[in-house]
């Protein structure tokens, strides 16, 4: 089952509960028919599989249908019997009301007022007349209708905004693919500041672990060969970026270092940000002799600009340098235009400096090399790192063979291997909180107490992408960002409470080794009294599509800290692979004081791709019908 017809289930689900109860507002159109009279112009009107005692506006018939307008007023409801009657004698009646709403007798129009009257969907003139336009631009019309029926049942916004929304979630393409095209136009474009806050974002979402890991790996190494340390060890790394064609085989140090400050200095100036790149070019710009003077100003300008990084590692010795290097210009004890032998350190320390001032400084600098070559390198690297492949270190020398070792052996030291259960779970929480999937929340809680730093949230994707859509940014990069946004927003609004239940949709873009999956989950259960869902009830649903084991859906059932656990794949051995880890599985559950009771394997259906149809998917949470948790145990 793909994440789309899974979501898809899930809302078909939620949906069952819709005529259940009824509500009657104002302006509502109810098709009813006459049961009974009473006295005093009221009435018992049977409304779909309801019956009301209504106070009719006028003398009608028994046992008769017509279309009523409800009234305002408290207390009993008033129903007006709509002119041209709407009988069910009459040969086409919704036509009839069509036209007393002047909405045109279309084939479309038709279907919609007759899918409203059979799901007993409330009917307004201005509901018809905005569900009657929005499904004319969507692709499809039974899924728009199935999305506007999903307004009106969760009682969310009608609005065009909110029908993109849970028409994205239902039909659109997954997160991560919206991802891909959306970073793909940016890089097609001149970034502004937040267009290069979102590239950044979209580059670490996109990344399978494997190039994080090289592209780690590939910052450690420009960050030795800019570091003025060891010399031997700054050429070894030069040449290890060399061997993977990050750098082009003829390219010396100095063009190598000109290359990536020009590249630097297009893609990545952020206004207000100290200009260390900017600064270092003006400064290597000016190196000639008929510009003696603007080059003593622009080194005293980078001097001004490293004492304000406050950066205490290595600082002092570039700027020391730059103050021996001016005072000897200026003594004449070297001549000018300055040699490079003195200049390429100098620039090397500067840039060094700048790749330590902020965490996201050393993913920066990597957009210095080609993107393509960059994406190869990463994953050459996360090869080596893994030891898949070690042919890289067969064509360098042992100096650089000893660096890559060292690089190696402290990169798996690190999280970035990790896969316990806590770096798991502060993962999600990183990227549900990256998404922006709780902005709002995080907003209003600033708004309460401005003081406590929740602003640095409003930096997560989905308050960049509101803001972006604002800005002057050509219209394939803006449609795609409406996109992703949409879809963000549609997760937000299927998770809801209802009643004493509360439900968690979402679907982020999980970094396997050698891919990225796209993880939908849903988490439904009643509330405690903090507003969380109760750890003790609950119900855990998940598809991944895994790099190996393909689609895999695992639905969890919590009742009273006891789990059962159904797991959907088509492996023919999954039984059997699992079955080593069950046993731990039930003592590390244990330890977090839950008794393990089954875990259970199914294959998915045979019948094309769906496996809606199953018993363990089709029964997925009915959101909405807080009668009880499932008890199948």
């Amino acid at each position: 089952m793909k994440p789309s017809e899974m979501i898809k289930t899930l809302i078909r689900q939620d949906q069952g509960y819709s005529g259940k109860s009824v509500s009657f507002r104002p302006g509502q159109i109810v098709s009813g028919k006459i049961v009974k009279l009473f006295p005093n112009q009221t009435a018992e009107v049977q409304i779909g599989s309801h019956k009301a005692i209504a106070q009719l506006e006028t003398p009608l018939s028994a046992n008769s249908r017509y279309w009523f307008k409800v009234q305002p007023g408290e207390g009993m409801i008033r129903l007006k019997v709509m002119e041209s009657g709407g009988q069910a004698s009459m040969a086409s009646p919704v036509v009839s009301l069509l036209a007393q709403l002047a909405l045109p007798a279309s084939k479309d129009n038709k279907l919609l007022l007759q899918y409203f009257l059979k799901e007993q969907l409330p009917i307004t003139g201005e509901t018809l007349q905005l569900a009657s336009d929005w499904l004319k631009e969507g692709e499809s019309f039974e899924d728009g209708l199935r999305t506007v029926k999903e307004l009106i049942v969760r009682q969310l916004p009608f609005t065009k905004d909110v029908f993109l929304a849970l028409s994205s979630v239902n039909n659109g393409e997954s997160v991560s693919v919206l991802m891909e095209k959306l970073l793909h136009q940016l890089n097609q474009s001149e970034l502004t500041a937040r267009g290069q806050k979102i590239s950044i974002l979209l580059n670490d979402f996109t990344q399978t672990a494997r190039e994080k890991s090289g592209g780690l790996a590939a910052a450690r190494l420009s960050a030795e060969w800019l570091s003025t340390k060891s010399q031997a060890n700054s050429l070894a790394a030069f040449n290890i970026l060399k061997a993977l064609e990050l750098v082009k085989g003829e390219t010396n140090e100095e063009m190598a270092l000109k290359q990536a400050i020009d590249s630097w200095s297009q893609r990545n100036h952020i206004p207000g940000q100290p200009a260390i790149m900017e600064s270092i070019k003006e400064l290597l710009q000016t190196n000639q002799s008929e510009k003696r003077q603007e080059f003593i100003l622009n080194l005293a300008k980078l001097s001004s600009v490293i004492d304000n990084f406050q950066v205490s590692s290595g600082q002092s010795q570039a700027l020391s340098e730059i103050q021996r290097i001016l005072s000897n210009i200026r003594t004449s004890q070297i001549t000018f235009p300055v040699e490079n032998k003195m200049i390429v350190p100098l620039v090397k320390e500067a840039m060094f400096l700048n790749m330590k001032n902020n965490s996201n400084s050393g993913n920066r600098f990597l957009s210095i090399f080609g993107e393509s070559e960059l994406k190869i390198a990463s994953v050459t690297l996360g090869r080596f790192l893994a030891g898949e492949n070690n042919s890289l270190a067969a064509m360098l020398q042992p100096q650089e063979r000893s660096i890559l070792a060292d690089l190696k052996n402290s990169i798996q030291a690190e999280s970035i291997f990790n896969v316990d259960q806590q770096s798991i779970k502060a993962q999600l929480k990183n990227l549900i909180q990256a998404l922006g999937l709780s902005h709002e929340h995080d907003m209003v809680h600033f708004l309460k107490q401005p003081e406590d730093g929740s602003a640095t949230k409003w930096e997560s994707l989905k308050p960049l992408l509101i803001g972006l859509l604002s800005e002057a940014v050509p219209f394939s990069a803006k449609d795609a960002a409406e996109r992703l946004l949409h879809k963000i927003t549609g997760f937000q609004a299927l998770s809801q409470e209802a009643g004493p239940q509360q439900h968690f949709v979402f679907q982020l873009p999980v970094p396997l080794w050698g891919k990225v999956s796209d993880l939908t989950m849903q988490w439904s259960g009643r509330k405690t009294e903090n507003g969380d869902i109760d750890p003790s009830h609950c119900r855990v649903l998940f598809y991944l599509n895994l790099e190996h084991l393909n689609e895999t859906i695992v639905d969890l059932h919590v009742q009273n800290r006891i789990i059962n656990i159904s797991v959907i794949n088509e492996h023919e051995g999954m039984k059997a692979l699992a079955a080593p880890l069950t046993v731990k599985l039930k003592e590390s559950l244990a330890k977090l004081n839950y008794k393990l009771s089954s875990v259970t394997y199914h294959k998915p259906e045979t019948s094309g791709n769906s496996l809606k149809n199953r018993e363990p998917i089709s029964s997925l949470v009915e959101a909405n019908q807080f009668t009880g948790v499932d008890l199948r145990v």
